[in-house]
């Protein structure tokens, strides 16, 4: 299961998306948001080329936001994503 959800605080709204899988070691989190990276070991599960992360961090910070991630290993994970209030999507 993924629960998606967003709710506004102190001038910025946050997204976040969080599930109940494997969990990412601490030692990545800086790392899953560069280009090409993929958590060792997680190939035999996941099919990809490492990119979305990447990408999905670029347009965020073009739009004055911020991503991150919040999980270790055997409790899942949660992705959130502020964007600032009043902010247009790029187009």
């Amino acid at each position: 299961k993924i629960l998606v959800s967003a709710h506004p605080e102190a001038g910025h709204v946050r997204h976040t998306v969080m599930d109940k899988g494997a969990g990412i070691p601490a030692e990545y989190h800086s790392k899953i948001f560069d280009r090409f990276f993929k958590v060792p070991g997680s190939q035999q599960f996941h099919k990809g080329t490492g990119l979305g992360l990447s990408i999905s961090r670029e347009f965020i910070t073009a739009m004055g936001g911020e991503i991150g991630v919040v999980s270790e290993p055997g409790s899942g994970s949660t992705f959130w994503v502020d964007i600032p209030m009043g902010v247009k999507p790029l187009s």
